[in-house]
């Protein structure tokens, strides 16, 4: 089990968990007036944080080792990559908080679309988010590269 694997099954469905929180979660808003207080309590701004962190990971993995950095690197960063690999192999849906009655927010992790209006965009905000408050507990940037690294076998 690596530490993606164990976040996850720490905080499963925690209501408190950031990282695991969409802002779809009804929960979140029911004693927040303002949406700004809602957003400190779920996963958008710790999303923030993990895509830096996952895109600094993989460059200091890949520096000097590949032709084109960028090129190489995006296919690692982009939403389809979170969703379609990574998500669905931690099957990070069972873990998250987000409104599972609503019918605009798919449960699968297919049918991936660029764009802003991506339905599933949720589930990659997660995958960042994990990484974020995983670094943030940890504060062990070597152990983020590692995960990182052992994600390149997932395909």
């Amino acid at each position: 089990m690596d530490i993606f694997e164990t976040y996850i099954q720490k905080y499963k469905r925690d209501e408190n968990c950031r990282a695991l929180t969409c802002k779809s979660y009804k929960k979140v808003y029911e004693n927040n007036s303002h949406e700004s207080l809602a957003n400190n309590k779920t996963n958008f701004e710790l999303a923030t944080y993990g895509d830096a962190l996952m895109k600094f990971a993989l460059c200091s993995l890949l520096l000097d080792k590949v032709e084109q950095l960028s090129e190489y690197k995006k296919k690692y960063e982009e939403d389809k990559f979170l969703i379609e690999v990574v998500a669905k192999h931690y099957k990070l849906i069972d873990y998250m908080n987000f409104d599972r009655d609503d019918e605009k927010i798919p449960k699968k992790y297919v049918s991936y679309e660029a764009g802003n209006n991506n339905p599933t965009k949720y589930i990659a905000t997660t995958v960042e988010a994990v990484i974020g408050a995983i670094y943030h507990e940890k504060q062990d940037f070597d152990s983020i590269c590692e995960l990182i690294k052992s994600w390149w076998d997932l395909e």
